[in-house]
């Protein structure tokens, strides 16, 4: 007898949340940071925090972790947490956000000090609990194979709220259900048809890129990284990130080069030969067909910027 799935193939894992979820983004940030400490605290609304560069200290929920580099830290509303970066120094792009957005609650913009444990008149502004057992298992340190990929989609949430293109929300909303969606697979050892053996060395190979993307790296040398034969890894690194090694490489510098553009006053030409290009029109093109706008275009503001985003000086207007 054909199962309820046979019959609706929509009725997937995680096809339920689809009539929850409604994210919102509050505040997000990619500084580096000097040494630092942020002591107990509570939040009205969930923290992610991806450790790039650096280690610390976390304590949530009364639990202690130890932050190293690839680890994401997922703090619920109301969890008492305290976070410390050890010197010299910590990269830990983070972002605020509501996972229901509530239009007559949603909209409040300030920073929760320090030591606040109790709410007071704030506590209608408390993000409600959900009842989504898979997320609510969403704890404290979260270790799994993708968290590279999670971080890499902080920071593009990250970029577009620097920008304020219009409809910014939108997107950074689609960039959290994103999110949610690869801490999910990772929590439940979702591999796709790439089977369980080679994703470990496939994603240190995909971090391998995005870390060297500045330079000429082979698909020769990044298939014997993971010690497969070129042929195997394109197959399986497709197979996994939806996109050929040389396709993978080429995201990366885009990637590079967005950050680049909004975090810094570097030409488009400074920018181009930073990220791995031969020429600033070698690398417009291949913008322009990744991005489906010029650079030029991309680093112009588009308004008026709702979302606080931490660690930038530099005006907005180019």
């Amino acid at each position: 007898m054909a199962s309820s799935s046979d019959i609706f193939p929509g009725l997937a894992p995680g096809i339920d949340l689809l009539g929850t979820l409604r994210p919102y983004v509050r505040h997000c940030g990619d500084p580096r940071r000097p040494a630092w400490k942020m002591e107990m605290r509570k939040l009205l609304d969930y923290l992610l925090v991806f450790i790039a560069e650096g280690r610390g200290e976390f304590v949530i929920g009364g639990t202690r972790y130890q932050a190293e580099p690839r680890d994401l830290f997922w703090i619920p509303p109301d969890t008492p947490h305290r976070m410390e970066g050890y010197a010299p120094s910590m990269v830990c792009p983070y972002v605020h956000f509501d996972l229901l957005y509530r239009p007559e609650k949603s909209h409040w913009d300030f920073s929760i000090p320090e030591g606040m444990l109790e709410f007071g008149e704030l506590q209608p502004l408390l993000h409600p609990p959900l009842e989504a057992p898979a997320l609510t298992a969403l704890r404290g340190r979260i270790r799994a194979h993708n968290n590279e990929r999670v971080g890499e989609l902080i920071r593009e949430i990250c970029r577009e709220a620097a920008r304020a293109h219009p409809y910014a929300q939108l997107r950074m909303s689609g960039l959290m259900l994103e999110i949610v969606a690869e801490m999910l697979r990772g929590q439940s050892g979702a591999t796709g048809e790439t089977g369980n053996a080679h994703l470990p060395l496939l994603e240190e190979t995909a971090d391998y890129l995005r870390q060297h993307c500045a330079e000429d790296v082979s698909v020769e040398s990044a298939a014997e990284l993971a010690g497969l034969s070129p042929s195997r890894f394109r197959e399986l690194f497709r197979r996994h990130f939806g996109r050929a090694p040389r396709e993978y490489l080429r995201q990366a510098r885009i990637m590079r080069a967005k950050q680049l553009m909004v975090g810094s006053d570097l030409t488009l030409s400074q920018i181009a030969g930073r990220v791995g290009f031969g020429t600033v029109h070698s690398f417009s093109r291949a913008f322009k067909e990744t991005e489906g706008i010029a650079p030029s275009e991309y680093r112009r503001c588009g308004g008026e910027v709702y979302t606080r985003v931490e660690g930038r000086t530099t005006p907005y207007s180019r």
